[in-house]
């Protein structure tokens, strides 16, 4: 068929659907030539005319790439322009024979600006779970492929149908082919072309994926069941180290494996036609509500466009599952949507989890402190474990927690103080990243000695910190009330209930270099030759310093030794020291003078707390939280740790009874 002139043509204009249960179905006509112009038409069909055997389509699922469309396409003999994108997912998918019905959500809901189309996909945005839930499979655009994407998928394909080293061997040798024929990067992976591909962190193609009857990612001319895709992303990504495979196919993974659970979510969820035991189903619901805030808090690793989307994208699936989340709304400003959908979830949830989310160093400062800024892709804090406020609930009604914009009014009790170090410690705020490390040594090149001074600068930064944080709570009786090792642990942990295993013991026996029993002389010795190297800073090589650098050099060099051997439980301890880094990322150590208890005990906070910060217990938090109170109102400075009080000890007297509670309203 010839091209049609375009500029000669009117625009097309989407007419306006006539309930707001239609949608509208793409018809994308067939071609014997693959380059041949796209034929496409509109036709409008009701959700609740759809089956398998009428009303049928297919769901595309891909990314935009961008927000405007610029390649023509013929729409019921008009032109309309798509994104790139699309258009190769459309040249790609046309059948040679038959028309194909798809759903494509930037040609099947009007995107103009005008208020007709604005109210339109306020509407059909929260038909999408439903729209995907009812297509008779989804196709999850991964883009045209090239050379080698097609063997590659093929590789996938038999990996994920029957993961083992045999077919892992058989990728490395294709990779190692192409790096031969030069049409591979030395330092790069096959596998970087579909794991480390966009479709995987958007916020839209959660919900497509998961409320799909049937899944296939598509790429160029290949196909691979989405089970079959993730079992491979398991096996490839997460089982096996592959050296180069790119760290966004390792983030990615986790876009991966969520799409998975919420899809195993929805298919075991309990329905609501079930009758439960009144303890099973407090038990099913604790459950939904950690699992949907822990998805919740996970949005802001996932991408979008428009900011709104990180909330919109997962509304249908959110509301499907009970959640009461505001209708979708454009017009809102970003704050009151994720106000609005903070509130939501404390009201569903009868809990302050949420909150825990509100925390993080590049948060949008113009929204109310206790709001979380789930556009921000920086991770937040690791929020404590335990039961501070006797697992109590809200029950207030969500214009009752938000009567107005900007407010949250919630019940509590002040329990006590954040109290000054005194100089007992020289920095309390622990050291997360690599520009907060102020060590004054190591700033000189140490060529062929060291792969990167950097973070080996910001590991001596945290020894010297572990270090400092122990011998503190073995000195001082009066911060350190119960067995200082016990403390050390739990305050590393962000838990009450932690138990020592060897590693950590052995890990708080070489903190006390070079007081230890096991041997360091090898990191004694490379050491020298750092110091040596770094002769502009001889005179900063405190002793403290040089010990710290000890310490991580045999750690590192995995040379740590007893009786001549190497002690093999020390390759766990940086294992170990990772973990509790990102338990202790952007936080801070504090000292609380606890009232009701008469005692100071250490704790941890969001790093921006300050002596006089109160110490709160609020209804529906299983932590407690940092307050600064502003005139007659309160500031959310983030939830903390304090050992002693994580069990209730300070909510309730010994008859349970609460006492001293009033309103605080955050703003």
């Amino acid at each position: 068929m010839p091209a049609r002139n375009s500029k000669s043509q009117a625009a097309f204009h989407h007419r306006l659907l006539s309930s707001p249960r239609s949608i509208r179905l793409l018809a994308l006509l067939p071609s014997l030539e693959f380059h041949a112009p796209l034929e496409t038409t509109l036709t409008e069909a009701s959700l609740g005319d759809v089956s398998e055997t009428e009303n049928s389509y297919e769901a595309l699922s891909y990314v935009w790439g961008s927000r405007f469309g610029t390649e023509p396409i013929q729409c019921d003999g008009k032109p309309l322009l798509v994104t790139p994108n699309c258009e190769s997912a459309l040249r790609h998918l046309r059948l040679k024979d038959k028309t194909r019905i798809l759903w494509v959500d930037a040609i099947c809901i009007d995107q103009g600006n005008g208020e007709s189309s604005v109210n339109e996909r306020n509407v059909q945005v929260a038909l999408m779970g439903e729209i995907y839930k009812k297509g008779t499979r989804t196709l999850c655009w991964f883009g045209p492929g090239n050379g080698f994407t097609d063997e590659l998928m093929a590789q996938v394909n038999r990996i994920g149908t029957c993961p083992s080293q045999r077919g892992l061997k058989k990728l490395l040798q294709f990779d190692e082919k192409l790096r031969e024929e030069g049409r591979l990067d030395s330092d790069s992976s096959t596998l970087n072309y579909i794991f480390c591909h966009p479709w995987n962190s958007r916020i839209w193609t959660v919900q497509e994926a998961a409320y799909s009857k049937e899944c296939q990612v598509v790429c160029g001319n290949s196909t691979i069941p989405w089970d079959v895709y993730s079992a491979a992303a398991h096996f490839l990504v997460f089982e096996e180290l592959i050296d180069q495979l790119d760290p966004q196919a390792h983030k990615n993974y986790v876009c991966i494996d969520v799409r998975n659970t919420i899809r195993d979510y929805l298919r075991k969820a309990p329905s609501s036609n079930i009758t439960l035991r009144t303890e099973d189903e407090g038990d099913e619901r604790d459950r939904r509500v950690v699992f949907l805030s822990s998805c919740l808090s996970d949005v802001n690793q996932l991408q979008a466009t428009e900011p709104r989307d990180k909330i919109y994208g997962i509304h249908a699936l959110y509301t499907d599952l009970g959640i009461p989340l505001p209708a979708v709304n454009y017009g809102k400003s970003l704050s009151r949507v994720y106000e609005e959908t903070a509130v939501a979830m404390i009201t569903w949830s009868g809990t302050l989890k949420v909150l825990g989310d509100a925390c993080h160093n590049h948060r949008n400062t113009a929204f109310p402190s206790w709001v979380p800024d789930w556009s921000d892709g920086n991770m937040k804090i690791f929020t404590p474990s335990g039961d501070a406020t006797g697992g109590s609930k809200i029950t207030k009604p969500s214009r009752t927690l938000n009567p107005r914009p900007g407010e949250l009014h919630v019940q509590g009790k002040v329990i006590g103080t954040v109290t000054d170090w005194m100089n007992k410690f020289a920095t309390a705020v622990f050291p997360t990243r690599l520009e907060q490390c102020e060590l004054p040594i190591l700033t000189d090149k140490l060529d062929q000695l060291v792969e990167d001074v950097e973070i080996l600068r910001l590991w001596i930064e945290k020894t010297r910190f572990f270090r400092q944080l122990h011998s503190l709570l073995q000195a001082d009786s009066g911060i350190c009330q119960e067995d200082p090792e016990d403390s050390l642990l739990d305050l590393l942990n962000q838990d009450s209930y932690s138990e020592p295993d060897e590693t950590f013991i052995i890990w708080l026996e070489i903190l006390k270099y070079p007081e230890t029993k096991y041997d360091l002389s090898l990191g004694e010795a490379l050491v020298e030759k750092w110091r040596t190297a770094d002769e502009s800073n001889a005179a900063r090589w405190t002793p403290e310093l040089t010990n710290c650098a000890v310490i991580m050099a045999a750690l590192l060099s995995n040379s740590v030794r007893q009786n001549g051997c190497v002690s093999s439980p020390t390759l766990g301890i940086l294992d170990l020291m990772n973990q509790y880094s990102a338990n202790l990322a952007d936080k801070t150590l504090m000292l609380a003078y606890i009232n009701s208890l008469g005692k100071t005990a250490p704790g941890t906070s969001f790093h921006s707390v300050v002596a006089e910060d109160s110490i709160v217990l609020l209804q529906g938090a299983e932590w407690p939280v940092v307050l600064r109170q502003t005139g007659t109102k309160w500031r959310f400075i983030g939830p903390a740790f304090v050992t002693g009080i994580l069990d209730g000890e300070a909510w309730s007297d010994e008859s349970g009874q609460v006492h001293g509670m009033s309103t605080f309203v955050l703003v």
